[in-house]
């Protein structure tokens, strides 16, 4: 059976255990316990993972003289999917201009993203070692390492050469355990899916109808036009929609799990596997893109961060404030590494921080929505990750054709 179908199955009994018992008490914290477990249970090789393929595919890379144009590709995609979807998401805002949402009030702390110095003394530790043992949540100061010791591998192969096989057998290690827990993952998302669902129907979605549809159409249009048409404009005369049935799976685990680290395990199988990624250019653009490259939370916080600000003034939105959601969703976007399962709403709450003139507490007000904004941002930030990697795996020549009757 394949892992999409799998997973598919898992989903479903999700929904119905979801449905049916009480979204609140001892039920939900029992499912909510088992959904945190089983996502952290997914993850588990999500750094090993990352690592020693960044290594070994750095290494390989700089030996076939392709790692500035790999990653220059990378580089341009990210940004350019990033401000193409940010455009979408502010344009079909504006297009509905969707009814404004009454002003709740309510206190919480608001989220804090680490600034540029947080950022830099963790990419530089006092101890280099300590970036193999941080925070589970900070992939960044991993991938550097493994770029560093890669791109260094090369000075002098009869040195380097044991370093290399052991780098490429841990690879290869690290990638089989991933496999298994992806074969095994249909039985994580029963309850994952479940407590996404308890989550949901703790809240009276009424209120937000109108946004969530401009949202779920955003979705489709990226997921069925943008992304085939970009397939099809760049080359790609073959059937458009094939990469999206290789990354049912990823899609899948994104979406309801609300977590783009653990997404990397479904990207790293699937990629390879079904759409012909080889480690070298997959490993790199999973973890670039799930550190800096989430354009899909992007999306999702800049058509949130004005819908509330229509909510809190009568006044239309200007073309300033249009212009300054732009600019800053950007900026906000690379800077959500740190973050990988609340991506989109942290994105809002610092937006809204950014903004301020009494709007610091703005983002509460889609509190009752923050998983499905969340949600709906990891679906296209795994969708666009393994639509880029796809992309550039043909452009540097380094993708292996395999037919969908092959896909795992």
């Amino acid at each position: 059976m394949k892992i999409w179908v799998k997973l598919l199955v898992g989903s479903i009994i999700g929904i119905t255990l979801g449905a049916v018992l009480p979204a609140a008490g001892s039920s939900l914290d029992v499912v909510a316990f088992l959904s945190r477990l089983s996502i952290q249970i997914g993850r588990y090789v999500v750094f090993p993972l990352t690592f020693f393929g960044l290594v070994i595919g750095t290494y390989e890379l700089r030996r076939e003289r392709k790692l500035a144009g790999v990653y220059g590709r990378l580089l341009l995609y990210l940004l350019g999917t990033t401000v193409l979807l940010i455009l979408l998401g502010v344009g079909t805002l504006l297009a509905f201009s969707p009814e404004r949402i009454p002003i709740i009030v309510e206190q919480e702390p608001a989220f804090r993203l680490p600034g540029i110095r947080e950022t830099l003394l963790a990419l530089f530790p006092e101890n280099l070692f300590h970036a193999l043992v941080g925070s589970g949540s900070v992939l960044l100061p991993v991938a550097f390492l493994a770029v560093l010791v890669g791109v260094n591998l090369t000075f002098d192969l009869h040195v380097t050469n044991p370093v290399v096989q052991l780098a490429d057998s841990l690879s290869r290690i690290f990638y089989h355990i991933n496999s298994l827990l992806s074969e095994l993952f249909g039985f994580a998302m029963v309850v994952i899916v479940a407590a996404f669902l308890m989550n949901v129907r703790q809240s009276d979605l009424g209120l937000f109808r109108q946004i969530l549809v401009i949202l779920a159409i955003d979705c489709a249009l990226v997921i069925f036009a943008v992304y085939p048409a970009l397939l099809y404009l760049l080359g790609e005369r073959e059937n458009p929609y094939k990469w999206l049935y290789g990354s049912l799976a990823a899609a899948l685990v994104g979406f309801f799990s609300g977590d783009v680290y653990l997404s990397i395990t479904m990207l790293a199988k699937h990629g390879r596997e079904n759409l012909g990624v080889p480690r070298r250019v997959g490993t790199a653009a999973y973890s670039l893109f799930a550190i800096f490259g989430r354009a899909g939370s992007a999306l999702v916080a800049a058509a949130s961060f004005l819908l509330i600000l229509r909510s809190y003034s009568s006044l239309e939105i200007s073309f300033l404030q249009v212009l300054w959601t732009l600019g800053f969703a950007l900026l906000v976007s690379v800077a959500l590494g740190g973050v990988p399962g609340m991506g989109a709403y942290v994105a809002v709450a610092w937006l809204c921080g950014m903004f301020g003139r009494g709007l610091q507490e703005g983002y509460l007000i889609l509190k009752p929505i923050a998983p499905l904004l969340i949600s709906l941002g990891v679906l296209l930030d795994v969708l666009t990750s393994g639509f880029v990697a796809m992309l550039v795996a043909r452009k540097v020549e380094a993708w292996e054709a395999v037919e969908p009757q092959d896909f795992v």
